[in-house]
């Protein structure tokens, strides 16, 4: 679970970078993908540490 938390915060950091260097309309989605894929990731990286202590 450690390692999906950080491959997702990863893709949403892409997707956040590719969403603000973006000029089309699908910029708003792009970047709301990646932040919600971001949040997701820590999540679960965030559960996983618990339940590794």
């Amino acid at each position: 679970m450690l390692k999906n938390g950080l491959f997702m915060m990863t893709i949403g950091f892409i997707a956040v970078i590719l969403g603000l260097t973006s000029l089309d309309e699908h910029r708003i989605i792009i970047l709301g993908i990646g932040i919600l894929l971001i949040v997701l990731g820590f999540i679960l990286y965030n559960t996983a540490e618990k339940k590794e202590d």
